[in-house]
C-alpha cells in the first residue's frame, strides 16, 4: 500500500483514535486500508463511517458492502442513515453540511477528534478548474486544505478533518488496491456529464501531464500563502478581547501589519461566530465592512450575518450577536471557540501535499 505514514504522522499523530470516512470508492478504500496499516504501526485506534444519503437505490447496499470490507479487516464500521423528505429539493451545499453532521455526531459518541477523508491529488486539479471558471480568487484556488476544521457547529467543535491523499493520485490508489485484490464501487452518477466536476474531471484528463503538474505547483504556493493569512488572523484574534457577549479589537488592530485577506478573515469568522450562521458572509460584504473599520466610518454600527459590529469610546472594534428580530428562531450567544476553528490548524503549513 502507498506509503502514507509520514502524511498521518503529521495529520493525526498523537491521537488515540482516527475515524476514516469511507464512501466505497476507490479513494476512501484506498485510505482506509493505508490509514489501518498506520494505526496498527502507532497503536491507534480506526474505526470507519459511510454515510447513506438515500438519494441513490444503491446506496443502502454500497454502505453494506463498506461494512464487509472493513469487518474483513476488524474495522469497526458504522452507516449513518440521512433521510430528507421526499419533496425536497436537495443542493448539494445542502447534503454536503448534512454528511458532516453525521459524522461529526457519530466522532463524538465514538471519542474521535479527527476524521481523514479521500481526496485525492486529482481533486485538487478537479477543484481548481472548477474554482477558476467561476472566477474564485486565489484564496479558493488553493483548493481543499491537508488539515481544517469541521465546517457544522456546534457538533464539530474539537473535530478536525485531514486529508493524507493530496499528494496521490487517483489511479496509484487504484493501483494499490488492485494489490491487494481489493475492489471498489464506482459511483454512477461519476459518469453523468450534468455534474460539473464530471466534466471538470473530462477536462483533466486531456492536460498533459506537464500542465497538472504547474496546476499542483500553484496550489501548493497557495495553500502556504492560506497559511500565512490564517496565522495573522490568529495573531489578531489572540490579542483581542474575548469575554462572553462581545469581543473587542483594539484600535488598530488588524490594521497596517496585517494584510486585507488576513483582515477579512477575522472578521469572517467572529462574524459567524458571533452571528451563528452556517455559511459565511458574502466576499463583497466583508470588504465593505473592513474598509469601513479601517476609516474609522462605522457610525453608529452595522449589522452582518446576525453579528452587530459597531465603534467603541475608546476606539476599538466591538463585535457582538444583533438583536434578534420578531419570530426569529433563537440562536445562542456568541461561542467564540468558533471564530479559533475557523481560523485553521497551524500546521497547515507544515503539511506538504
Amino acid at each position: 500500500m502507498i506509503r502514507l505514514a509520514d502524511a498521518l504522522d503529521l495529520a493525526a499523530g498523537g491521537e488515540a483514535a482516527l475515524g476514516v470516512a469511507v464512501s466505497g470508492g476507490s479513494d476512501s478504500a484506498a485510505l482506509l486500508m493505508a490509514a489501518h496499516d498506520w494505526a496498527r504501526a502507532r497503536n491507534v485506534r480506526i474505526e470507519a463511517a459511510t454515510v447513506d444519503h438515500g438519494l441513490r437505490p444503491e446506496a443502502a447496499e454500497e454502505a453494506h458492502a463498506v461494512g464487509s470490507l472493513c469487518a474483513s479487516a476488524g474495522i469497526p464500521h458504522a452507516t449513518l442513515t440521512w433521510r430528507p423528505s421526499p419533496e425536497a429539493h436537495i443542493a448539494q451545499a445542502t447534503a454536503r453540511l448534512a454528511r458532516h453532521r453525521l459524522l461529526a455526531d457519530w466522532a463524538h459518541e465514538r471519542g474521535i477528534g479527527v476524521i481523514a477523508l479521500g481526496h485525492t491529488r486529482d481533486d485538487r486539479i478537479e477543484t481548481f478548474l472548477m474554482r477558476a471558471r467561476a472566477g474564485s480568487n486565489w484564496y479558493g484556488l488553493a483548493g481543499p486544505l491537508p488539515s481544517s476544521a469541521s465546517p457544522v457547529w456546534p457538533q464539530g467543535r474539537r473535530l478536525r478533518l485531514v486529508r493524507p491523499l493530496l499528494a496521490v493520485s487517483r489511479e496509484a490508489l487504484r493501483a494499490a488496491l488492485r494489490d491487494r485484490n481489493l475492489s471498489w464501487i464506482d459511483d454512477p452518477s461519476n459518469a453523468l456529464s450534468k455534474h460539473e466536476r464530471v466534466r471538470m474531471r473530462a477536462l483533466a484528463a486531456r492536460l498533459s501531464a506537464a500542465s497538472r503538474d504547474r496546476i499542483i505547483a500553484a496550489m501548493n504556493r497557495l495553500t502556504l500563502m492560506r497559511a500565512d493569512v490564517m496565522a495573522s488572523a490568529r495573531s489578531c484574534l489572540a490579542a483581542a478581547r474575548l469575554a462572553t457577549g462581545e469581543t473587542r479589537l483594539a484600535e488598530g488592530s488588524g490594521g497596517a501589519f496585517v494584510s486585507e485577506e488576513g483582515r477579512l478573515r477575522l472578521l469572517e469568522a467572529l462574524v459567524m461566530a458571533a452571528g451563528g450562521g452556517e455559511m459565511p458572509p458574502r466576499r463583497p460584504a466583508l470588504i465593505r465592512l473592513d474598509a469601513r473599520i479601517q476609516a474609522g466610518g462605522l457610525g453608529r454600527g452595522v449589522t452582518l450575518a446576525g453579528a452587530s459590529i459597531r465603534p467603541g469610546k475608546d476606539g476599538a472594534v466591538i463585535i457582538a450577536q444583533a438583536p434578534q428580530r420578531r419570530g426569529m428562531q433563537p440562536v445562542s450567544g456568541p461561542d467564540w471557540d468558533r471564530a479559533w476553528a475557523l481560523l485553521g490548524d497551524p500546521r497547515v503549513g507544515m503539511l506538504r501535499v
